[in-house]
């Protein structure tokens, strides 16, 4: 089913995401970061893969999806190891979460500088992303938008495949983020 807005949440009250007015069209190419994920593809130690084949959560899945179905967005994918990188970037395998009481926001935003003036000002970023992810992403960019944003794990999936499957996924994550802001 396609719809230009999401539907509202089955478990959420208040205003619906459907009910808020249409986002502005996007001046630039929106930065959409997602998280990384626990479940990778074994692989022998040492040996590089692209980061989006390696990681193999559910979750991981679900945001790469709905990231992907953001027209002309650059997708970025949140490390725990390797900071922010693009999704084609080879990686080795590690165990390793964000800790977010050890968030080295440092290093993101000089990554975020080598990307270039684009990525670094982008005036449009979204955080596909659980709360400690969010909040490191928002470290680099205080303007980044949280369509997940308190949201259990079930509904996150939810609005993660409804972003995906949205006729317009921009406006449905900017939907969601602003619905979640307003609470």
């Amino acid at each position: 089913m396609h719809t230009s807005t999401p539907p509202p949440d089955e478990e959420e009250t208040g205003t619906a995401a459907q009910d808020l007015p249409a986002p502005p069209p996007a001046v630039a190419r929106p930065v959409v970061v997602i998280p990384c994920s626990a479940t990778k593809r074994p692989v022998p130690d040492g040996r590089k893969i692209p980061a989006e084949e390696l990681y193999q959560g559910l979750y991981f899945t679900k945001c790469l999806t709905a990231a992907r179905a953001i027209p002309g967005g650059r997708v970025l994918i949140l490390s725990g190891r390797f900071g922010l990188i693009a999704p084609h970037t080879r990686i080795t395998t590690y165990e390793q979460r964000l800790n977010p009481r050890d968030v080295d926001h440092a290093k993101h935003r000089a990554q975020v500088d080598a990307m270039g003036r684009a990525v670094r000002h982008a005036p449009e970023v979204i955080a596909l992303a659980g709360k400690d992810y969010a909040d490191a992403v928002a470290a680099v960019w205080p303007h980044a938008v949280r369509p997940l944003a308190g949201a259990g794990i079930g509904v996150q999936l939810q609005r993660l495949t409804r972003i995906a499957e949205a006729a317009d996924p921009r406006a449905a994550a900017l939907a969601y983020a602003t619905a979640a802001a307003a609470r």
